[in-house]
């Protein structure tokens, strides 16, 4: 059944692809360049290209931390945080490849993080496989250190999602354009989904710890995820879920296990105006665990975050026309357990950046951290953290 709606749904978006491209001059015509996700793949600035038919670039991330919990002094640190690598090749007028490597903390971790092979039809349908960016909220495809004007990444995306996630699949993408002013974006995929080790790896209900390896499926069936997003002038926004069998359930054709499900909903929305930012993201998760488990693991987590930006002084130094400053605070918040009081994590975070040109950026902020244990007993945090990042 699920097989026949992907095949009813590829026809129909295939039928709409084609009759687009029979219309001249058409608001998708005037608009085909634009990446299906600012700052996702095909957005990358700072693009060399070499010889032939592809190129290279990248970004790199560096951090003075300090940090001080309950009173005692954590980390007093630099951190060479991450490097990440990334090629682009266009091999027909329909086929792209694209790739990233990160290598974390100096090199003691490397990770392919995207690996992705796209055919496109038209602009409204496109088939994708390979290791995927999960469209699992707006934030995981858009990570990239440089982007972002707050040197940690937001709780419900590292604690609750896992973010970065990456997983094999295929499926399609696409961009549509009901109107000169409204444009709608989509991806569907299946892939191999989280595993068991959300609640094996870990005393707590924690689904990062389940990120799956780039291996094969634990369980021989396939996750899905997608986000479908909507772009009207200022403002974007967008729906995205994920939900699949997390646990082994057969093995050698027998029944071992009953079929548990993980199932992630998240929406995110982003507006932008005169150099004012404001963004967020919300999720929320329900994990079906075994019975006897249920008060010790938790069966819902729920997460958001908000941020908002100034841009200001633009211009200030003659001898740097295109460096700004930006103003920004955020607000964090992840509820690991819904059916208790504690196991909670909020931070606020103020800083204050400074861009000498678009694509590098320092970063200056504090946070506070407020983090409750399953008792509901909390321990207060505090860092202040220098951070520098450029694409190249």
């Amino acid at each position: 059944m699920r097989l026949l709606k992907i095949v009813l749904c590829f026809s129909l978006f295939s039928s709409f692809a084609l009759a687009q491209n029979n219309a001249p001059d058409t608001a998708q015509t005037k608009q085909q360049q634009k990446p299906l996700v600012a700052g996702g793949i095909g957005d990358k600035p700072f693009i060399t290209r070499l010889a032939g038919r592809t190129s290279l670039g990248g970004y790199v991330e560096t951090l003075f931390i300090f940090e001080r919990n309950a009173g005692v002094t954590e980390e007093v640190t630099f951190e060479p945080r991450r490097m990440n690598l990334f090629a682009y090749s266009t091999l027909s007028d329909r086929v792209n490849f694209f790739t990233e490597i990160e290598f974390e903390e100096g090199g003691e971790e490397i990770k392919i993080e995207t690996a992705v092979i796209d055919f496109s039809i038209s602009e409204a349908l496109a088939l994708r496989g390979g290791i995927l960016l999960s469209p699992l909220g707006k934030f995981n495809l858009t990570h990239d250190s440089p982007r972002n004007e707050v040197n940690e990444r937001p709780l419900v995306s590292t604690d609750l999602i896992g973010v970065t996630l990456s997983e094999p699949g295929m499926g399609i993408f696409g961009a549509l354009y009901p109107n000169n002013r409204l444009r709608l974006t989509y991806e569907l995929y299946a892939v191999n989904g989280y595993n068991d080790g959300l609640i094996t790896r870990s005393p707590l209900t924690r689904i990062p710890a389940g990120k799956s390896s780039l291996g094969e499926d634990n369980n021989n069936r396939p996750a899905f995820t997608g986000r479908f997003a909507g772009h009207w002038r200022h403002l974007d926004a967008g729906f995205s879920f994920h939900t699949g069998y997390y646990n082994q359930f057969e093995a050698d054709g027998l029944l071992i296990d009953d079929k548990r499900r993980l199932t992630i909903l998240a929406l995110d929305g982003e507006w932008e105006w005169r150099g004012l930012n404001v963004r967020g993201e919300a999720a929320r998760a329900k994990v079906e665990v075994p019975a006897s488990l249920h008060g010790i693991f938790a069966t819902e987590q729920r997460g958001a975050y908000g941020q908002i930006g100034y841009q200001f002084g633009r211009r200030l130094f003659k001898l740097l026309p295109h460096s700004y400053f930006t103003a920004v605070a955020r607000f964090d918040a992840v509820d690991f357990d819904s059916d208790l009081k504690g196991d909670a994590h909020n931070r606020l975070t103020i800083g204050l950046n400074f861009r000498p040109i678009p694509d590098t950026v320092f970063k200056l902020d504090y946070r506070r951290d407020y983090v409750l244990d399953r008792v509901n007993t909390r321990v207060d945090g505090a860092g202040i953290t220098f951070g520098m990042a450029t694409y190249f």
